[in-house]
């Protein structure tokens, strides 16, 4: 039964770093082990806005972005000393080559092309981290995901096809893992089986790990992270954040749904079904007990939870002629959103108003503002935060409340929201 390491973009994003990942897959080459690894630092959101500078056909501007990821990727090849630097760069140029002339492609379909340009970040981190594992002699081997994650062509969140897929990967990977050899592949992309790409959902790299162990059965997953364990806040935000030893799959799937940054929402499920065990391990300090989530729920409301979602949009949608908000106005809302794939972090609802609250992007609240106008009177505000508390007391309420401008809120009994200012 192998076992799943995911390895995270900001942990790939220094040479040291690549080492120390280095150090931890040569403790556990004698057994069956596949590595997963995201795009490195902050190039998806660097290639994210590169398409979106493609689109304005600013060929100045095109270029100065694009040349500034590529010096990223670059510098790290050359901060790493490796022997075949002089591949590993040459399989560099030939990817970025690629990428640059899909930037000039003129797509039908604005999502499709955005799965094509964000995809490359896996792509170059996987040619980096390959050739340097094999650099340091350890028996491993590179597998495109796009040839064993098939999905839909729901293309940004696409949804996987089981099926095909544990079929693929048990074809694929399981010899090479019977053979003593290591497998490396990416999280986050996939593809629709005729040949174009598509990826999972932001964060989607969890998600793979755990399409990966479903498919192999498992033993267990580790995610490592650059911070202590799974903790009841981010500690960038919140100082006084601690460790969560252990909780269940279940309030995982809570603090997923809810937007714990740590764990992707569609992760949990697959080990759920299988009891697949997962942890999230401290990179820097490996020899540390990391977080467990398996199916044990003794220990989920010892500890509040404490997420905070920033940069949200509030949009409040009511009749011109403030009528009650209908069944068919509900699913007129409701398709305009779906179209432009807005996941809905809350909503609330009155007699004559329907308010979502969602993550801040002005490119699909203008296309929402664009379709609704013309039926309905449209507000919104912007730069606010959604504050949620699991297994919360008035205590922790009041504390974090404090001197906050109180948008909408709404709870029940084991978890409260907050949209605050």
């Amino acid at each position: 039964m192998p076992k799943i390491f995911k390895f995270g973009g900001a942990l790939l994003s220094k040479a040291s770093n690549v080492s120390h990942m280095y150090r931890l897959v040569e403790k556990h080459k004698n057994q069956p082990l596949v590595i997963i690894v995201s795009a490195i630092g902050k190039t998806t959101n660097n290639l994210e806005k590169l398409y979106h500078i493609s689109q304005t056909k600013n060929q100045e501007a095109l270029r100065k972005s694009f040349f500034k990821i590529k010096k990223q990727h670059f510098n790290l090849v050359e901060t790493l000393k490796v022997r075949n630097e002089d591949i590993i760069i040459s399989k560099l140029e030939e990817s970025f080559s690629h990428l640059y002339n899909k930037l000039s492609n003129n797509y039908d379909n604005y999502y499709e092309g955005y799965d094509q340009i964000i995809s490359f970040g896996e792509k170059f981190s996987g040619i980096i981290i390959y050739h340097f594992l094999q650099n340091k002699q350890l028996p491993v081997k590179f597998i495109d995901a796009c040839e064993i994650i098939h999905t839909d062509n729901k293309f940004t969140n696409a949804t996987v096809k089981w099926k095909e897929t544990e079929s693929l990967i048990k074809q694929k990977v399981s010899t090479s893992l019977n053979n003593g050899q290591i497998i490396l592949t990416q999280g986050f992309i996939a593809s629709n089986g005729k040949g174009f790409i598509t990826t999972l959902g932001r964060e989607g790299s969890d998600f793979s790990a755990a399409i990966i162990a479903y498919s192999l059965n498992a033993r267990e997953v580790c995610i490592w992270k650059d911070v202590p364990g799974l903790m009841n806040a981010d500690p960038r935000i919140f100082p006084d954040a601690i460790k969560i030893p252990h909780i269940s799959y279940n309030e995982a799937i809570e603090l997923a749904f809810y937007g714990a940054s740590v764990i992707h929402p569609k992760t949990i499920q697959p080990l759920k079904k299988k009891n697949i065990i997962l942890k999230v391990c401290p990179f820097f300090q490996p020899d540390c007990t990391p977080t467990l989530i398996n199916s044990s729920e003794n220990d989920d409301t010892e500890i509040p939870k404490i997420i905070l979602k920033e940069r949200q949009t509030l949009l409040s949608i009511s009749s011109k002629n403030l009528e009650f908000i209908t069944e068919e106005n509900f699913l007129r809302v409701f398709e305009t959103i779906n179209s432009h794939r807005v996941h809905i972090n809350l909503m609330q609802n009155s007699a004559v108003s329907f308010s979502i609250i969602f993550n801040e992007n002005i490119h699909k609240l203008n296309k929402i503002l664009t379709d609704l106008n013309n039926d309905f009177i449209l507000k919104y505000n912007q730069n606010l935060s959604l504050l949620t508390i699991r297994h919360y007391n008035d205590k922790i309420i009041k504390k974090y409340l404090n001197n906050k401008e109180v948008f909408l809120s709404q709870k029940n009994r084991t978890t409260i929201q907050i949209l605050i200012k």
